[in-house]
């Protein structure tokens, strides 16, 4: 093993900033997501740093599979009704109990299987391809996970396509939460400025801190698809709010900027 002589930075690693971009901002939930996430990322920089590259590929699928729990519970947030009816269907692994209408921690999920929570996923029309490669991705962990006596990702290049396959899938789930995120963010604006907003004065800033990417665990990916969205129709509609939609959409770009999430 190669030692580790300088710091990995997260473009060094092949989609590591990526599969990042697709989980919380600043997280809140009865787990301390941003420590883990952190501690995550750090052993898949100094695995892949030390070419152990086996090792740093299972780091990614552990940050994979919270972008899973996290999307699921966001679905349950967004489409309670069909996600009650899909959860009746799903069960704890042998032993374990599970209210799925009243989650504690989002890593709640991880009491159930892995191949079958994705099941889920059919809500938002993702196929059933796309969902069994979900599947397929938590096989080819877990045979690499047990003592066999061999390594299969032994090389960048091997790494390279492992990652690959783990970020195409983040990619289809996000494309397909896409449209349900445009909804929420919607629903999100009307009833939020039917409330008195005084408290927040004349910055909208902390808005999009507390109530957008801390009260909905939004990730960078999701923040950019609700800065992306044009507030016309919601103001046609809803002409009381014009002032303060226009400013918020003009927050919320700046704000953006501000973070890097655009140019």
């Amino acid at each position: 093993m190669s030692k580790l002589t300088e710091a990995i930075a997260f473009t060094d690693v092949p989609y590591l900033e990526e599969l990042r971009s697709y989980l919380p901002i600043d997280a809140t939930d009865k787990e301390d997501v941003n420590t883990y996430l952190k501690n995550i990322t750090d052993s898949v920089l100094v695995n892949y740093g030390s070419e152990q590259y086996q090792f740093a590929y299972f780091g990614l699928h552990l940050l994979y599979m919270t972008y899973i729990y996290f999307s699921v519970r966001k679905i349950s947030l967004m489409l309670p009704d069909r996600y009650q009816d899909a959860v009746v269907f799903a069960k704890p692994y042998h032993g374990q109990k599970l209210d799925f209408n009243n989650i504690e921690s989002t890593f709640d999920y991880s009491l159930v299987a892995e191949k079958e929570l994705p099941n889920i996923f059919k809500i938002i029309g993702l196929d059933d391809g796309q969902i069994g490669k979900i599947g397929g991705l938590v096989e080819i962990r877990n045979d690499m996970a047990h003592a066999n006596g061999r390594f299969t990702i032994l090389n960048e290049d091997a790494f390279y396509a492992a990652a690959n396959g783990i970020c195409d899938s983040a990619r289809n789930i996000h494309i397909r939460m896409d449209a349900q995120i445009r909804n929420w963010f919607k629903d999100f604006l009307l009833c939020f400025f039917n409330k008195d907003l005084e408290e927040y004065g004349d910055d909208m800033t902390d808005i999009i801190k507390e109530q957008m990417i801390q009260g909905f665990n939004l990730s960078v990916r999701e923040l950019l698809v609700c800065n992306e969205m044009s507030v016309k129709a919601l103001v046609f509609e809803n002409t009381k709010f014009k002032d303060n939609l226009n400013k918020f959409k003009k927050t919320l770009k700046e704000y953006c900027e501000e973070q890097g999430c655009v140019t």
